[in-house]
C-alpha cells in the first residue's frame, strides 16, 4: 500500500528528527489505525451484548441467567485462549492471528443468527467468537509495541480510544437494527459486513517496522537496531521464563481481573437495569454509548499519563474513579441520573485499562510481551465473564441488581490497592532483551539496573 515516502521515516536527524518531536509521518500511525480499527470492529458486538438480552427473552422466554451465560462463555473462552493468542502472535506474527480471528468470527456471527438452542448460542457466540476475540486483543498490542521506540503512550492511547468508540457505535446501531429488522438478520449482517472490513485491515497490515524496510517510530541515533534482534523461539521461551519469575507478571493478571468484574457487571447490566426503571430499549442501549463515548478521553490520556507521571498512580486514580461511581446506581432512577452516571462512570471505565502497555514496557523492556499479556488477558476474560454473568443469576433470584453492583464496587477498589504495591517502575525486572541480544550476555540477575525505557513518569 503505497501512503507517500515520508511513512518511512522523517528526513531529520534519526526517525524523530534527533527533536523528540510525538508526531511525524511514519508507517506505525497506519499500524495504529488498522490496530484501532479491527479491535473496534472485531470486539464492539461482545460488548454490546446487553442490546440482545431483551430481543432474545422475549424470542425464546429464556431467563437473563441463561443468556448471559453466552456472554460469560465467550469472556473465558477468550481468556482460556488468551496465553495460546499470545504465543501464536509471538511465534507466527500478529498479521497471521488477524486472519484466524476473522474466519471465526464470521462463522460464529452467522451461526448465531440460526439459534434455536441455548447451547447454539453458547457454542457459535461463546466459544468461536470467544476464539476470535483471542486473536483480536492479545497479539495486536504487543504488535504495536513494536513500532515505537519512543512515545507508546500516544499510541497506545488511540488503539485503547478505539474500545470506547466501538460500544459507542454499536449499541445503538444493533439497538436500531433489531427495532427495524429481526436479531438473526442483525447478526448475520454484522459478521459479514465486519468480516469484509477486517479483510481489508489485514491486506495494509505489517507485523514489524522491518517488514517495510524501516525503522520503529522514535528511533534515533544510537539505539540497538532492531535488526540485530532475530525472533529466536528459544530466546523468547528465555525470556519468558524471566518474566514468569516476577511478581508483576501474576499481579497484573489478577489486577486486570479486578477491574474487568468492576466494569463488565455494569456494562451487561446497566441497558436492563435501566429498562427496569422505564427507559425504552433504545434509550437505555444510548447510556452504553454515552459511557463508551466518554470513556475515549481517559483512554488516549491515560496511556500518555502513565508515561509522564507515575504508572502505578494513574492507574490507581482510574480504577477507583470506576468503583466509587457505581455506588450512585442505587439511587438513580430518572434517566438524566443515568446519564450523568454514564459520564462520570466513563471516565473511570476508559481510563482502567490503558496503563498495562506501559507496565508492560517498562517491567519487561522491548522482550517480546505478547505471552505476559496473554496472561493478563487471561486475567480479564475471567473477570469480564465473571462480571458479566453473575448478575444474571443475581436478579433471577433476587430481582434485583444490587449484589451484583456491590460486587462491582468491591471489585475496582480492590484492584486500585493491588496496583498501589506493585513493583516500582523505575527499572525493568528482567535481564534486559536488547544488551542480551546485541551482545550475547548471558544473564543478568532478574532485577536490571537498566531504567525503564518508556517516558519518564516511574512510579
Amino acid at each position: 500500500m503505497a501512503l507517500g515516502v515520508n511513512l518511512g521515516r522523517d528526513p531529520g536527524k534519526g526517525e524523530d528528527g534527533g527533536n523528540g518531536r510525538v508526531f511525524y509521518p511514519h508507517y506505525a500511525w497506519v499500524i495504529v489505525t488498522v490496530i484501532a480499527v479491527m479491535q473496534m470492529v472485531g470486539t464492539s458486538v461482545r460488548m454490546a451484548f446487553g442490546v440482545f438480552i431483551e430481543p432474545l427473552e422475549v424470542s425464546f422466554g429464556w431467563s437473563q441467567g441463561t443468556i448471559t451465560l453466552a456472554y460469560a462463555i465467550t469472556s473465558l473462552v477468550t481468556a482460556l485462549s488468551s496465553p495460546f493468542a499470545g504465543w501464536f502472535g509471538d511465534r507466527f506474527g500478529a498479521r497471521k492471528a488477524m486472519a484466524v480471528g476473522t474466519a471465526l468470527f464470521l462463522v460464529g456471527m452467522i451461526l448465531t443468527g440460526y439459534i434455536s438452542q441455548p447451547w447454539h448460542l453458547y457454542l457459535y457466540f461463546g466459544v468461536l467468537l470467544g476464539v476470535a476475540q483471542a486473536m483480536f486483543l492479545v497479539p495486536l498490542i504487543p504488535a504495536a509495541m513494536l513500532w515505537f521506540r519512543r512515545h507508546l503512550g500516544v499510541g497506545m492511547g488511540l488503539i485503547m480510544a478505539a474500545w470506547g468508540l466501538g460500544p459507542a457505535l454499536a449499541a445503538p446501531a444493533i439497538g436500531a437494527m433489531i427495532q427495524y429488522m429481526e436479531w438473526q438478520q442483525a447478526f448475520l449482517a454484522l459478521g459479514v459486513g465486519s468480516a469484509l472490513i477486517m479483510a481489508g485491515l489485514i491486506v495494509v497490515f505489517r507485523n514489524k517496522p522491518s517488514d517495510r524496510g524501516i525503522l520503529p517510530y522514535g528511533h534515533r541515533p544510537g539505539d540497538p537496531s532492531p535488526e540485530e534482534k532475530v525472533v529466536d523461539p528459544q530466546r523468547i521461551k528465555m525470556f519468558n521464563g524471566h518474566m514468569r519469575r516476577t511478581a508483576a507478571y501474576w499481579n497484573l493478571s489478577s489486577i486486570h481481573f479486578l477491574g474487568c468484574v468492576g466494569h463488565a457487571v455494569i456494562l451487561i447490566y446497566i441497558i436492563p437495569l435501566a429498562v427496569s426503571e422505564g427507559l425504552s430499549l433504545v434509550t437505555a442501549a444510548a447510556l452504553l454509548t454515552v459511557m463508551s463515548a466518554v470513556s475515549i478521553i481517559s483512554r488516549i490520556a491515560v496511556p500518555i499519563l502513565c508515561e509522564h507521571m507515575g504508572t502505578r498512580t494513574v492507574m490507581a486514580i482510574f480504577y477507583f474513579l470506576q468503583g466509587i461511581t457505581v455506588v450512585s446506581l442505587f439511587w438513580t432512577h430518572d434517566p438524566w441520573m443515568f446519564y450523568l452516571f454514564a459520564v462520570l462512570f466513563g471516565i473511570g471505565y476508559g481510563g482502567e485499562t490503558g496503563g498495562f502497555p506501559i507496565l508492560n514496557r517498562k517491567y519487561y523492556g522491548h522482550a517480546p510481551t505478547g505471552s505476559p499479556y496473554g496472561i493478563q488477558m487471561l486475567g480479564a476474560g475471567l473477570g469480564m465473564a465473571l462480571g458479566g454473568w453473575v448478575g444474571g443469576p443475581i436478579y433471577d433470584m433476587t430481582g434485583s441488581y444490587d449484589l451484583a453492583l456491590m460486587i462491582a464496587i468491591v471489585a475496582s477498589l480492590a484492584g486500585m490497592v493491588s496496583i498501589v504495591v506493585l513493583e516500582p517502575t523505575h527499572k525493568i525486572l528482567i535481564p534486559d532483551w536488547e544488551v542480551e541480544q546485541v551482545f550475547g550476555t548471558e544473564g543478568h540477575g532478574v532485577s536490571n539496573p537498566e531504567p525503564a525505557p518508556t517516558g519518564s513518569g516511574a512510579d
